[in-house]
């Protein structure tokens, strides 16, 4: 190795010490293994504070938990390792978090955890170990989809830029993501079902961060939507968004994500709408709660009146019948599946995209899975919410 010259800018009372320490650095870089630090661009992902690099995962975790992580990485390995951003995988391999820094990751994956606790006392999934259940979407096409498979991604960024870049990035990845930046480059994040991902900027420019927008509220509303949709397939809107509530509330003690709604958001709202539900339903004894009313709540819209009810029908099912919710959408998932596909006498078939469980069918799901006078308890329980005392069932 040719000797190093120093700059004649270096004082000569340090040229001595810098000789030396020079001539050293080869031996002090051989003297330490090869494999003792991962390579500069080697990616890395954190499961319970440990990190692994990612090409050797399967040497220290289930390949069962690795597979999907691994399918579902491939996509952002780019723009992360652009960016300098840092991956964990929580505990059970459900979930595959992106974030800046290893500080934030700690923190977030906190709530990761308790969400996924959260959504379990309310929706956990049936057994299907061995099953060859399958679910539709009209965002993947008409192909048949394996339930609790892919990890959901969730991704918090720290500047707008590199939200933009990570747009264009997927876009360029994969045809059918080549519209991501035109629908959601004017908006501070966005959910997909298409690929089972949630990303979403940790502060966006022009939102009030702590009084209208919270990071941390996003990533559990948005995990819980996400892993209803991974467990379940579509589910009714009412159902979807409620849930999503509920484990937000239990989990933050308080509601900030309220999707595709533009308008002024009341500061009562934040607790949920017990105040609300109780007012109206003390003034409706004779006139029960009606499925109807909220049932045909219709994808990426918002209702004020359909988001208090559905809530408090998910609070009462949760608190008082909670074996009736993960029942319920199951049955959905089987309703949607054949309602998505019609296939005629002479073989062929065709798709309805469109295709919501109708609430006549809705209404027979949860009345198989409770009984007939379901929607007279949860009126009760809407009237008088923790002083409601459920009565026996016939």
């Amino acid at each position: 190795m040719a000797p190093l010259a120093l700059s004649p800018l270096v004082p000569d009372t340090m040229r001595q010490p810098l000789t030396l320490l020079l001539a050293l650095a080869p031996i002090m870089t051989s003297a330490a293994p090869a494999a003792a630090m991962p390579a500069a661009d080697e990616l890395e992902v954190s499961v319970q504070g440990k990190a692994y690099p990612v090409d050797e995962l399967t040497d220290h975790l289930p390949a069962s938990t690795v597979q999907g992580a691994l399918e579902q990485l491939e996509l952002y390995r780019d723009w992360i390792e652009a960016h300098d951003y840092h991956v964990s995988l929580s505990r059970d391999g459900r979930v595959l978090l992106v974030t800046s820094s290893k500080k934030v990751a700690r923190r977030r994956m906190k709530l990761v955890e308790k969400t996924l606790d959260g959504f379990d006392a309310l929706l956990s999934p049936p057994d299907r170990a061995g099953s060859d259940e399958t679910f539709h979407s009209a965002a993947w096409g008409v192909g048949d989809h394996i339930p609790d498979q892919v990890p959901v991604v969730l991704v918090e960024i720290r500047k707008e830029q590199e939200y933009h870049a990570l747009l264009a990035g997927l876009g360029e990845a994969r045809d059918d993501l080549a519209s991501l930046a035109h629908v959601h480059g004017m908006r501070p994040g966005f959910s997909e079902e298409q690929f089972t991902a949630a990303v979403w900027q940790e502060a966006p420019e022009g939102f009030e961060i702590g009084k209208v927008w919270r990071s941390e509220n996003e990533l559990v509303n948005r995990l819980v939507r996400l892993l209803t949709f991974r467990s379940y397939g579509p589910q009714p809107t009412w159902l979807s968004l409620a849930a999503a509530w509920s484990v937000e509330l239990e989990v933050m003690r308080d509601i900030y994500c309220f999707p595709y709604r533009s308008g002024f958001v009341g500061v009562g709202e934040h607790g949920g709408w017990e105040t609300e539900l109780k007012r109206e339903f003390k003034k409706r004894k004779k006139d029960p709660l009606s499925l109807d009313e909220f049932a045909g709540w219709r994808p990426n819209t918002w209702d004020d009146h359909k988001a208090q009810l559905a809530f408090g029908m998910v609070e009462y099912l949760l608190r008082h019948e909670p074996e009736v919710l993960p029942r319920a959408a199951e049955a959905f998932r089987l309703r949607y599946k054949a309602g998505f596909k019609t296939t005629h006498p002479d073989g062929s078939w065709e798709t309805n995209p469109a295709y919501q469980i109708p609430v006549e069918d809705q209404l027979d799901v949860l009345v198989a899975a409770s009984d007939h006078e379901l929607m007279q308890r949860a009126s009760e329980f809407m009237r008088s919410w923790s002083r409601y005392r459920p009565r026996r069932k016939r």
